[in-house]
């Protein structure tokens, strides 16, 4: 395995495990008692589709977009956490799609590397982790 490869593969265990902590960290939390509304303007970034468009009901899936066209393994819609999975061929392609997009529909993105994001909005926090099988992304509300 190359250092590369090796980096790759600590610095995505280490993200992983941030968004992992994110995703898990708040199954148990109670449900936030107020969500700040969506900007009354949302940006629909172009070849994307929004969260609430692939059938999440939870705030803020009308803000988090993923490009349209990979695939999502799996997910998780729960009033106070959005988790959404996918094969890893597509992780540089959401990474690039996220970084550039996040802060077009209010989001700061707080910290960025190889393979990994984090962003905010208000009380919602979030991660995204990237790996060789599998990528994930996770919102939550600490709040409440």
């Amino acid at each position: 395995m190359s250092n590369r490869s090796t980096r790759r593969s600590r610095s995505f265990a280490g993200l992983l495990a941030i968004a992992s902590a994110v995703a898990l960290g708040g199954c148990a939390a109670a449900a936030p008692d107020a969500i700040d509304p969506s900007p009354t303007t949302v940006v629909s970034p172009a070849g994307g589709v929004a969260l609430a468009s692939l059938g999440f009901t939870h705030e803020p899936a009308e803000r988090v977009w993923l490009p349209a066209d990979v695939d999502v393994t799996a997910f998780v819609d729960q009033p106070n956490a959005l988790v959404v999975t996918g094969d890893g061929s597509d992780a540089a392609q959401v990474e690039d799609f996220l970084a550039e997009t996040l802060p077009d529909t209010g989001w700061t993105v707080t910290a960025e590397g190889e393979g990994g994001l984090i962003f905010e909005s208000g009380e919602w926090n979030g991660a995204f982790a990237a790996g060789e099988d599998t990528w994930g992304l996770t919102v939550r509300n600490d709040e409440g």
